[in-house]
């Protein structure tokens, strides 16, 4: 009940404050939501409340901050209700509260308690932000991560029984034995260690790829492209507006190796297709890695 309860509370308090307030969201805050998050409405239309407010250079350095706190929130909210940490979601919805209540008071003209409330807000994302913690001390990351890994042995194992292989059959048993290792790590509570041998087992599918002599099939490769492209998606919603510099490099990768994998697919080299999707969704959990790392150590 009470992870339902921090998963709905940003909508559901951003609900209750335009009810509250007697005005419906107007198209462009509509627009700002679906590209900043629930938070980023709020502000959408303060450029035609600017006028009438007597403080005009306060009010938009307070404005400037909330939709700061906003773009952070809209970041940081995603992993945290992903998480099993019920006290980052205490914070995050502690969060939400305050910066409610920073907008209620920019709306009073009380600039100074909008400002004192955003940074609040803040602070608590950010407190929540360092809860989660690295991808690798996330259980539920690292469970995620071992499924996918099961996935691409899956896949290679299907494609290795069609080649009929022998060396490239038991390179593959080898892998499985490792991704066995993984999860008992991880069941053991070693989530770092767990994360690590899985990480190279998926590194050993892709080579296992590259160098056996197997048949790829179309079909194989339509499926690795689809996986790729949604696995973008997801990427997108863990990163947020503003990823950091080094998760921004790895994400730029895997939409270049996307790219790749699109022409592949086009030309119907169904080989590097497979490879380069795989490679997409390895960069794209690196990039996801170096954003957690990066909050949590701004935090």
């Amino acid at each position: 009940m009470r992870v339902l309860l921090a998963r709905w509370t940003t909508p559901l308090l951003c609900a209750a404050f335009f009810v509250g307030s007697g005005n419906a969201p107007s198209g462009a805050e509509l627009y700002a939501s679906s590209v900043y998050g629930p938070f980023q409405a709020s502000y959408a239309s303060s450029g035609s409340q600017k006028a009438s407010r007597p403080e005009l250079g306060e009010s938009e350095r307070v404005s400037r901050e909330v939709i700061r706190t906003n773009r952070l929130l809209a970041s940081v909210e995603p992993k945290v209700n992903r998480s099993g940490s019920d006290k980052a979601k205490d914070d995050l919805a502690t969060a939400v509260t305050r910066q409610v209540e920073a907008r209620q008071a920019i709306s009073e003209n009380q600039f100074a308690r909008g400002m004192r409330l955003t940074l609040e807000a803040r602070a608590f994302v950010k407190s929540a932000a360092a809860k989660v913690g690295p991808l690798e001390d996330d259980p539920d990351a690292v469970g995620r991560a071992l499924e996918q890994t099961d996935d691409a042995l899956a896949r290679a194992r299907e494609l290795i029984d069609d080649s009929g292989d022998p060396r490239a059959k038991r390179s593959h048993e080898t892998l499985e034995a490792k991704q066995k290792g993984a999860r008992i790590l991880l069941r053991d509570g070693k989530t770092r260690r767990a994360f690590a041998e899985t990480r190279q087992v998926r590194d050993g599918v892709l080579q296992l790829l590259r160098s056996a002599e197997i048949p790829i099939s179309e079909e194989a490769a339509k499926k690795a492209l689809r996986r790729a492209e949604r696995a973008t998606e997801l990427a997108d919603e863990d990163l947020g507006a503003r990823p950091a510099a080094e998760a921004r490099r790895y994400e730029r990768e895997a939409r270049a190796q996307l790219q790749k994998a699109r022409v592949a697919h086009a030309r119907r080299n169904y080989r590097e297709t497979l490879l380069y999707a795989k490679l997409v969704e390895r960069n794209l959990e690196l990039a996801v890695a170096a954003q957690r790392l990066a909050l949590n150590r701004s935090g």
